[in-house]
């Protein structure tokens, strides 16, 4: 069991709420969920049961609570101790793009966690990312978008990610293998920004084969778009991350397009002051993203 896990869990417990807790740790509903998942098997006890809308303690989890809890102070005090030196640094101000979060792998989000110095997050679209970097308003953002060109600022490619759709299970295309471009006329597809430049690839892609007759929703909030794909009355456009934990009653399946992929960049000005501690996190998830599976 790694360190995060047991946060992960500890905020589930302390929010009630595997989606509360996502918000809280700053990661998705499905690696908080995956972590109370492994720490349950890896223990064997059954943490919560459900009441209503609302997650409860069981006695094992209430056990659990506790010991958890005091073991991470202690981790916190031998960091504290361990990490005397860092006192003296700056937090850096990081601004991700939207969904940014919940498209990194649990292990790979953790690195913004325990950065020396420590990290101001703060989350916003995919534009407002790149004219904060612009402007010198944030040290650097991390975006996640389909590919282009950044002219105005330097960026570092992280990694690629695969684009999945995600539809419900009772659609025409379920039972498909990977979908074509063409697969995608007629359909509503569901975004998490109205800022074009996020989806520029699949735009141009979808223009250039000569389907027009695409719709797009701008939806904010994963519970939002669950009601909307459940009922089979949108697609949405997922990571693999969410793709290999989506709700019941829905399916996620691979785009056979290679040309319409995530990528992930971490944007910055070279002339910064803070451009070096900023690199040192860039490379440090990018190392963490590396798996051939992801990159």
């Amino acid at each position: 069991m790694e360190t995060q896990q047991l946060e992960f869990v500890l905020a589930v417990m302390k929010t009630g709420s595997f989606t509360q807790a996502a918000k809280r740790c700053f990661t998705s509903r499905q690696n908080i969920a995956h972590a109370v998942k492994s720490v349950e098997r890896e223990f064997g006890v059954e943490l919560f049961w459900r009441e209503g809308k609302n997650l409860k303690l069981t006695d094992d989890g209430k056990a659990f609570s506790e010991k958890a809890q005091a073991a991470i102070n202690l981790l916190d005090d031998m960091h504290d101790i361990a990490n005397e030196n860092r006192r003296s640094l700056q937090p850096i101000g990081v601004i991700v793009s939207t969904a940014l979060l919940s498209a990194l792998p649990a292990d790979a989000s953790g690195v913004f966690f325990d950065y020396p110095g420590g990290i101001r997050i703060s989350e916003s679209g995919y534009q407002d990312c790149v004219e904060s970097v612009c402007a010198g308003l944030a040290d650097g953002a991390f975006v996640v978008g389909m590919n282009r060109n950044f002219n105005m600022c330097d960026s570092l490619r992280i990694a690629t990610i695969p684009v999945y759709a995600w539809t419900a299970r009772s659609s025409s295309l379920a039972t498909e293998k990977a979908l074509k471009l063409e697969m995608l006329g007629g359909q509503r597809l569901l975004l998490v920004s109205d800022d074009k430049l996020q989806y520029g690839s699949l735009m141009q892609s979808l223009q250039n084969s000569g389907i027009h007759n695409v719709r797009f929703s701008t939806i904010n909030g994963v519970e939002l778009a669950e009601k909307i794909v459940g009922a089979d009355e949108g697609i949405g456009l997922v990571s693999e991350v969410f793709a290999q934990c989506v709700p019941e009653g829905t399916v996620a399946i691979p785009l056979d397009n290679p040309c319409l992929s995530w990528q992930v960049y971490a944007l910055y000005q070279a002339s910064a002051k803070s451009a070096q501690r900023f690199l040192a996190l860039a490379r440090n998830l990018k190392s963490r993203m590396s798996s051939p599976s992801l990159d």
